[in-house]
């Protein structure tokens, strides 16, 4: 493998922007490809996966390097460490200088037992992790976080079925998928295939969706006729899935703070054949008052350090910190508080997160019922999905019933 210049130069340019400027791996993937069009798709591919490799490895990499973070050239040395794992001849560069004594000690070993080493992860993770789990535990979380996510894909309901996809699926396209038990609309997909270019997608008959992502729609319950509230909606995908247990029958009104997020949310709903959902503001304060104690479900599926989907972007545990955590957990009850009005008597709140800290979780659901807003409500149930166990993401979820 010939690693030229060029691309050398935008891995180096897409990891100084994830690390320093905290720019979202997809983000900043799709930035790098859209500006070097004329790079052909071995290097788009590996650009790719050399991204993910040093973002998910950056601890243990430096660690191999001896590199240290005030190092002129640090990201330069994690693509050089990079090179010497995947047994490939290190290029005569000035910034990969000093390598060269790895290069005679190989293979390099990882000759430590820290945790935070081995699976490359931040100190206040690991603490926070363990104060969770327990060691055995978050040692069994951790190590599946650091693998490859499966593709995982939600079947639109009003347009067909999880039997009829598949067919489809194998006899056009020669993609083998399976049902998973315990997610009715979800198939597990054998291979990662580029699928958003395939005509089954363009008509709306799946979506692409983690199988425990699925299971906040679930939990929220939404039977047709009923006015659901998705209170932090984004682009959609768990206000779509909830549109067809609906039936597309009912109303769903879907908030969020970013516009463009509620433009793609339209089109999708176009593309799904969904037409009960209605798009706001959710700092539009008069959606808040014509909606008081009138809804069957609120959903709030809140923002949050994303530590549950690290297999799909490990750059968030090197965003994250302590501070920002507390900050989130902040944001996070005013939230819950803020959406807990809209819920009628007898109707459900739903608290989900891709989180699998407890501060975002059980912490938030056990402030939010001692809270002059939370006094109405119990908890019906909660609980925390884990990669290792279920194989797919990280997830949180609670249910509570207002009386």
């Amino acid at each position: 493998m010939k690693l030229h210049r060029n691309l050398a130069l935008g891995i180096v340019e897409g990891l100084q922007h994830i690390f320093t400027d905290k720019v979202a791996l997809r983000i900043e993937l799709s930035r790098l490809l859209k500006q070097n069009r004329k790079w052909g798709s071995r290097d788009r591919r590996l650009l790719g996966q050399i991204l993910l490799d040093c973002i998910r490895w950056k601890r243990t990499y430096a660690y191999l390097g001896e590199i240290k973070e005030n190092n002129t050239h640090y990201n330069w040395k994690l693509l050089g460490v990079w090179l010497l794992l995947k047994g490939e001849e290190l290029p005569n560069w000035e910034e990969l200088k000093g390598l060269e004594k790895l290069a005679i000690s190989l293979p390099l070993d990882l000759k430590t037992n820290e945790r935070k080493i081995r699976h490359s992860i931040p100190d206040w993770l690991d603490e926070s992790a363990v104060e969770t789990f327990g060691e055995a535990e978050w040692e069994k979380e951790i190590k599946v976080l650091n693998t490859i996510a499966p593709l995982v894909i939600r079947v639109n309901d009003l347009k067909t079925t999880p039997e009829k996809l598949i067919k489809i699926l194998n006899n056009k396209f020669e993609i083998q998928a399976s049902k998973i038990k315990g997610y009715p609309s979800a198939l597990l997909l054998k291979e990662h295939y580029k699928i958003t270019d395939l005509d089954p997608y363009k008509k709306g008959f799946f979506e692409i969706q983690d199988a425990n992502s699925q299971l906040v729609a679930q939990w929220a319950d939404p039977k047709p006729g009923m006015k659901v509230i998705d209170a932090c909606a984004g682009a959609g995908g768990k206000t779509l899935h909830m549109a067809t247990l609906m039936e597309n029958k009912g109303n769903i009104i879907a908030l969020d703070n970013y516009d463009e997020k509620l433009t793609q949310l339209v089109k999708r709903a176009n593309r799904n054949r969904v037409n009960i959902i209605q798009t706001h503001s959710s700092e539009k304060l008069e959606i808040f008052k014509l909606n008081m104690n009138k809804a069957d479900v609120v959903l709030v599926d809140a923002p949050c350090s994303g530590l549950g989907v690290l297999r799909r972007n490990p750059a968030a545990k090197w965003h994250m910190n302590l501070n920002k955590i507390e900050s989130l957990a902040f944001l996070q009850q005013k939230i819950i508080k803020k959406n807990a009005s809209l819920v009628k008597k007898g109707g459900a709140l739903v608290y989900a997160t891709c989180s699998i800290l407890k501060q975002e979780n059980e912490s938030q659901i056990e402030a939010f019922l001692k809270t002059p807003e939370g006094k109405r409500f119990s908890l019906e149930k909660e609980k925390t999905y884990l990669a290792h166990k279920t194989g797919f993401d990280g997830f949180y979820i609670a249910r509570l019933i207002a009386q």
